[in-house]
């Protein structure tokens, strides 16, 4: 058997990544927890490059994937608490906020998740007394006691470092009620969808986009490209995305080209954007 029987495209390019992943994982036994840009510049790998062998390492178990960072098994911080990610890019997730409600049209009943920006939009909803809003968060329906909108608290079981509620209880609210309008957060955006960092909050949104006629993505252009451990959706289950200006041309069109539209949340407000130029679908 000659060489070229053996040595086939495949084979090579089977090699190759193979390599690729045992230098990632050499540098991570030196570095249990590294940013996922630190390391892909430290091996001069392409962005794409880097997360296919990223998600084929943590799909054999060796490596976790969260927050833009990649770790081996067991060396992942803890998830960063409510406050501590309401901190980050507060002037733009208010950026978003104030665009994102003029897509409210009056009389909506409205799903509020349970993240930061979420927190943001709901602050503005809050005074409107045509309003029906609902919410899983424990902080948005605190905030909201003696607000002018009509609010309901979507029971179960409290996940602390969140302050959401969460597990069965809340997927069977869920399962009677259906929403005009539901604001849904991510942990982490990319090409393939918004992700979170655990399974029960993931299926807390999946049912919200089950249960609404208009879903519309709130995060901030620093989540883009940073995929977080669950992916909760594609982006054909998302109508918009409302993103602040710094989100690249380049993403926008990735999102875009699988069906969902993009609303650049700009800093000085001119114009009010219809709701009815965004899809809608019957409740499930």
């Amino acid at each position: 058997m000659g060489f070229d029987a053996i040595w086939t495209n495949d084979t090579i390019s089977s090699m190759i990544a193979q390599t690729r992943q045992v230098a990632i994982l050499k540098y991570l036994a030196a570095h249990p927890r590294v940013d996922v840009s630190v390391l892909q510049r430290g091996l001069r790998l392409s962005r794409s490059t880097m997360r296919r062998e990223l998600v084929e390492l943590e799909h054999l178990g060796k490596v976790v994937r969260v927050h833009g960072a990649v770790a081996l098994p067991g060396h992942m911080d803890a998830e960063p608490s409510f406050n501590l990610r309401h901190a980050r890019q507060v002037d733009e997730k208010k950026q978003i906020a104030r665009c994102a409600v003029q897509l409210v049209e009056p009389g909506s009943s409205v799903y509020l998740d349970a993240g930061t920006t979420c927190l943001e939009v709901a602050r503005l909803l809050m005074p409107r007394r045509d309003l029906r809003l609902f919410t899983h968060s424990i902080k948005i329906a605190v905030e909201s006691y003696g607000g002018a909108a009509s609010m309901t608290c979507v029971g179960g079981e409290v996940r602390p470092v969140s302050e959401a509620l969460v597990g069965g209880l809340t997927e069977h609210w869920l399962g009677n009620l259906s929403f005009d309008v539901a604001f849904v957060a991510a942990s982490g955006v990319c090409e393939e969808g918004p992700s979170t960092t655990e399974t029960s909050e993931a299926v807390v949104k999946q049912n919200l986009l089950r249960r609404s006629a208009t879903t519309i993505l709130v995060a901030d252009s620093e989540k883009w490209d940073h995929p977080s451990t669950v992916r909760f959706a594609d982006w054909s289950m998302i109508d918009a995305w409302v993103a602040d200006e710094a989100l690249s041309k380049r993403a926008a069109g990735a999102v875009a080209r699988q069906g969902a539209s993009i609303v650049i949340a700009k800093k000085s407000l001119t114009a009010k954007t219809s709701i009815l130029t965004l899809k809608k679908r019957t409740p499930r």
